[in-house]
C-alpha cells in the first residue's frame, strides 16, 4: 500500500463520509469502556475521519480530544464540525506526528487495515501513552465483515488479522486487557504498564538482532517435535529471522476423527501465523536496505498468507463446533 493512494482514496469519500457511517451505540459503549474513556481522560483518536467518535468521547467527559487523520479532506471536515477548545484536529500521519503530549487513551476505530506498517504504528502509539494508558484497535463489525467490506480495495487495505494475532503484536509493548473477535465486533486493547522508552522500533529491533547474530555467529533456535496419529511426525527447527526447517511427515491425511483433524489444523495454523510474521519482518528488512520492489511483493505475499490463515481458521471453527 502506498500512502498517496490511501490519501487519494479517502479524499474522494470524505464529502459523504458522515452519511455512509452509522454506529451501534451498544458496541461503541463496549469499545469505549475497554478503551478506558472516562471523565478527565486525554484522548487521541487515530485516523479519525470526519470525527465519527468525537461526540462519544465528549459525552463521556473527556478532558481533551486530539484527532488525527492523514487525509486533508477528512481532517478539514472534522475541524469544521468540532470547534470546542478541548478538541484539536490535526492532518498528518499518526506514525510520524509529534503530538507534544501523551494520552490516557488512544483509539483506532474502523481504520486499522489501512495502515501499511501495522506493527510500527502500534509501537509509535504505545510510545504516546501515559503510564497506565490504554491503546485500542476496534471495529464496529466482525472481522469477517471488515474483510468482506474491503475485498475490492486491496490497494488501500489489508486483511484484518485475528484478535489473537493482533494481541501478540500488542503484547510486545503492552499488557493485553481485552480481545474480542466475534460475530458482532472486533477489539484488542492493551495497557502501558512498563517503561518502553528503551525498546527499539520494530525494524531496528530486527536489524540489531541480525547484527548480533552475525557478530557472534550464533543462532537462537528451538526445536519442536510433534507427533500425530498414524506415524505423522513434524520436526521443526525454528530460527528468528532465518528459518530452517526439517520436516518429516508420515501420512498427514490419515486421521480417523474430527478431533484429530482439529489437532492437526490447529498445529498447522499456529505455525503458519508464525511464518506470516516472519515474512513481515523480512519485508521490513528489505525496505530498510533499499530493496523496495522486493519488499512490495513480499508485503502482498504476507496479505495472501494471512488470508489463507483466515480460511483455515474458519474451517477450524466449523470443525470445533462439530466436535461439540
Amino acid at each position: 500500500m502506498e500512502k498517496k493512494e490511501i490519501i487519494d482514496f479517502f479524499a474522494g469519500l470524505a464529502p459523504g463520509w458522515d452519511d455512509r457511517n452509522s454506529k451501534n451505540s451498544e458496541i461503541i459503549g463496549i469499545i469505549l469502556d475497554n478503551a478506558g474513556i472516562d471523565a478527565g481522560t486525554d484522548v487521541l483518536d487515530v485516523a479519525c475521519g470526519t470525527g465519527i467518535l468525537i461526540p462519544d468521547y465528549l459525552d463521556r467527559g473527556a478532558a481533551s480530544v486530539t484527532a488525527v487523520d492523514i487525509t486533508p479532506e477528512m481532517a478539514e471536515i472534522a475541524a469544521k464540525k468540532f470547534t470546542q477548545e478541548n478538541v484539536k484536529v490535526i492532518c498528518g500521519d499518526a506514525a510520524e506526528t509529534d503530538f507534544g503530549k501523551k494520552f490516557d487513551s488512544i483509539v483506532v476505530y474502523n481504520a486499522f487495515p489501512h495502515f501499511p506498517d501495522q506493527e510500527y504504528m502500534i509501537y509509535r502509539l504505545a510510545c504516546a501513552l501515559k503510564q497506565g494508558g490504554i491503546l485500542t484497535v476496534a471495529h464496529g463489525m466482525s472481522r469477517d465483515a471488515v474483510n468482506s467490506h474491503h475485498a475490492g480495495v486491496s490497494h488501500v487495505s489489508r486483511s484484518l488479522v485475528t484478535g489473537e494475532e493482533l494481541a501478540v503484536m500488542f503484547g510486545r509493548y503492552l499488557t493485553v486487557t481485552a480481545v474480542i473477535d466475534d460475530e458482532r465486533m472486533y477489539q484488542v486493547a492493551g495497557k502501558l504498564e512498563k517503561d518502553i522508552s528503551d525498546i527499539l522500533p520494530p525494524e531496528k529491533q530486527m536489524l540489531s538482532d541480525n547484527d548480533s547474530d552475525n557478530d557472534k555467529g550464533e543462532r537462537n533456535m528451538h526445536e519442536h517435535e510433534h507427533e500425530h496419529m498414524h506415524e505423522h511426525t513434524h520436526e521443526h527447527s525454528h530460527e528468528h529471522h532465518h528459518h530452517d526447517h526439517d520436516h518429516v511427515h508420515g501420512d498427514i491425511t490419515a486421521f480417523e476423527s474430527t478431533e484429530q483433524a482439529v489437532m492437526i489444523l490447529g498445529y498447522m495454523l499456529e505455525h503458519n501465523r508464525s511464518h506470516a510474521e516472519e515474512l513481515h519482518e523480512i519485508c521490513h528488512r528489505l525496505e530498510a536496505t533499499g530493496e523496495e520492489e522486493a519488499a512490495e511483493y513480499l508485503d502482498k505475499a504476507v496479505d495472501s498468507f494471512r488470508e489463507g490463515n483466515d480460511l483455515m481458521d474458519k474451517a477450524l471453527r466449523i470443525l470445533k463446533k462439530e466436535e461439540e
